[in-house]
């Protein structure tokens, strides 16, 4: 009868213990408090698509996620239910001067003509702008002092100023960057100790290369990073003042600080990357904003269908670039398009051309990603920004791309290597080229049959990119990031690629090729000696 009774409260003790832990496994991979500190007053709107489509997905799985941002900017980019608070600081900027500076950033990327000093003066404003507002989220000591306490479990690392990477080691909290492209100069997957073979993994991060090199490209692959390196010093050294003056390791660099990173996720997917060597903290979440598309407004439907089974080309700079200001290229646009059978929807917030034809409609907007979706899109003429590259490749549509600035070029070389589309020299644009490349891309089938590989290979994969990237954060959430973090991510250049032992290895085989030198010449001369002393006594 005690037996019994004992068996029974042994049982219901562990039921107890058992429910117990579930529930605090629960806590600990759903209730986390993730902190993202949105300083970057330059960013482009499509980063926050990338941005807000993590956040909302952490939401979704009941985690707190805390904003951080200024009182100018707000919550733009985020919208509700991507976010659980937010935390506002004073700016100190001029709006009109930031608008300023992106309308002068704009120009360099529209078609213009600009030489080189000119476009590093803007974009060394650009940086510059980037770091002030930067400057005053830590001007703000309550603010600082609020996060403190929080007791943040995360932080979400945007790399495109240093701001983020010093808030997560002033609060000496873990952090996961998410790049929403292949890599920039002030951080790329060589911080977290990921393999870089400079033979076929191109690392050219604005250039043509692909994973075939010959000789002088995979010479100058192999060169590359020391240019990224240089760049992205001169795009973080203000951001040391910072670290000076609140103590956040001073005695380190941004790369080293970035290189403790538990998680790098990256915009990539096999559509947009080639195979390479991947460590495990690198997480691949190509087409993070992609997914199904949903039904047209109805003008636009109207205007689709009436297209019959000719279709309809997409034409779209992105959302930082408006339209085309350089008439006499938007009449190069509008007389091409006149000549094709397909109906031409135009994203276009400028003058309309005068050439414009019948077939051709302009938008102040366009739904990119239900119009990729929609089965009569036959076509995407684009600039080659990571978002819309994966949402093309999502739906399987073909793309004629023309890179206007940074990682477009990139990504446009890829999509020709992969046979998905044809890429435009933006500063060679012609009625005849232009036309002769829509014309090749719409016409050969192969086109289209490569982009819906790409596409049924994106679709056929165990998660998606949202699921795969919220499954990981709340992996290192949940067991650290020990595990995944290569020992190469904390190894300087010398360690890391065995500089020490080689120039060892080259003085000791140096010192025995001397050694063996002097034996060999010692032992000539014993020879030629004895040779001589017996030729001399034969004389």
């Amino acid at each position: 009868m005690e037996l019994g009774k004992s068996i029974k409260l042994s049982t219901l003790s562990m039921t107890v213990f058992g429910f117990s832990l579930i529930l605090s496994n629960v806590k600990m991979i759903s209730g986390g408090n993730i902190l993202l500190v949105s300083t970057n007053s330059m960013a482009s709107p499509s980063h926050y698509m990338a941005l807000s489509t993590l956040t909302g997905g952490l939401v979704s799985r009941k985690h707190n996620v805390t904003i951080v941002t200024n009182d100018i900017k707000g919550l733009t980019g985020f919208p509700n239910g991507t976010y659980s608070q937010a935390l506002y600081f004073e700016a100190s900027y001029d709006p009109k001067e930031v608008a300023k500076v992106m309308d002068e950033m704009t120009q360099v990327l529209v078609f213009s003509p600009m030489g080189f000093i000119e476009t590093m003066m803007k974009f060394t404003n650009f940086m510059k702008e980037m770091y002030n507002s930067c400057l005053d989220l830590w001007k703000d000591h309550k603010l600082l002092e609020n996060l403190r306490t929080s007791h943040f479990d995360l932080v979400l690392v945007f790399p495109l100023s240093a701001c983020d990477v010093l808030m997560s080691h002033y609060l000496d909290v873990p952090f996961v960057v998410i790049l929403p492209s292949i890599r920039v100069p002030i951080f790329h997957e060589g911080f977290i100790g990921m393999p870089l073979p400079a033979s076929f993994v191109p690392f050219d991060m604005f250039g043509t290369m692909t994973d075939e090199m010959n000789f002088w490209e995979r010479l100058r692959n192999l060169a590359s990073p020391l240019v990224a390196h240089i760049m992205g010093y001169q795009m973080t050294k203000d951001y040391y003042n910072i670290q000076v003056m609140h103590d956040i390791y001073p005695d380190r660099t941004i790369r080293e600080l970035y290189s403790k990173a538990s998680l790098f996720l990256s915009h990539v997917s096999f559509g947009n990357d080639f195979p390479r060597p991947y460590t495990p903290n690198f997480v691949p979440i190509g087409g993070l904003v992609s997914q199904a598309s949903k039904p047209l407004p109805k003008d636009m439907e109207e205007f689709v269908q009436g297209s019959g089974d000719s279709g309809v080309i997409i034409f779209t700079l992105g959302s930082a670039v408006k339209g085309l200001f350089k008439e006499e290229i938007a009449e190069i646009f509008a007389r091409v398009f006149s000549k094709l059978p397909q109906r031409v929807m135009w994203r276009h917030d400028a003058k309309p051309p005068s050439s414009l034809a019948e077939n051709t409609k302009i938008f102040k907007w366009l739904p990119q990603n239900d119009l990729l979706g929609h089965p009569k899109t036959r076509l995407l003429i684009y600039h080659g920004g990571s978002n819309g590259v994966l949402e093309s490749i999502c739906h399987g549509v073909p793309m004629v791309i023309i890179p206007l600035l940074g990682d477009q070029v990139t990504h446009a070389a890829r999509v020709q290597k992969k046979g998905m589309g044809l890429m435009l020299d933006k500063g060679n644009i012609t009625e005849e080229n232009l036309l002769s490349t829509i014309q090749e891309v719409l016409q050969n089938p192969m086109y289209r049959e490569r982009a819906q590989h790409y596409s049924d290979i994106h679709h056929d994969l165990p998660m998606t990119p949202l699921e795969r990237a919220v499954y990981w954060i709340e992996h290192v959430m949940k067991f650290g990031d020990q595990h995944l973090r290569p020992r190469s991510a904390d190894m300087d250049f010398i360690e890391l690629y065995m500089i020490d032992v080689i120039v060892f290895l080259i003085f000791v085989f140096s010192v025995g090729l001397y050694i063996d030198y002097l034996i060999l010449r010692k032992c000539f001369e014993c020879c030629c000696g004895k040779f001589k002393r017996t030729k001399s006594k034969r004389e």
